[in-house]
């Protein structure tokens, strides 16, 4: 699994400004469905959303941004168009659901 580098509230926030398109992806080593979901995800967002970026970051190591952000759950996941939350996760999610709340929009960006 790829793991971005330790990033803070104030990195999220440039990150935020600087891509359009952003999927952030938190997990746990030991959680399965995390890791089990994540090159599905990851799949999913290199073939049909190749404009978006995304970031992994590791929850624990994380704590504080992902208490800030209001991810209280393994797998979260949280998609950000123009540095506006657009679609948020606690827990799992279905590759069809995710698939469908960002292929719209995106398409309409990007498309």
């Amino acid at each position: 699994m790829e793991i971005s580098e330790k990033v803070d509230a104030a990195q999220f926030e440039s990150l935020l400004k600087a891509k359009p398109a952003l999927m952030v992806y938190f997990f746990q080593e030991k959680c399965g469905v995390c890791t089990g979901l994540f090159p599905k995800v990851q799949e999913m967002v290199k073939a049909e959303f190749p404009e978006m970026e995304l970031l992994v970051l590791e929850a624990i190591q994380h704590r504080e941004l992902a208490a800030q952000l209001r991810m209280m759950a393994v797998p979260g996941i949280l998609v950000y168009f123009e540095g506006k939350e657009f679609f948020r996760a606690n827990g799992l999610v279905t590759l069809g659901e995710l698939r469908t709340k960002i292929g719209r929009y995106y398409n309409l960006m990007f498309g």
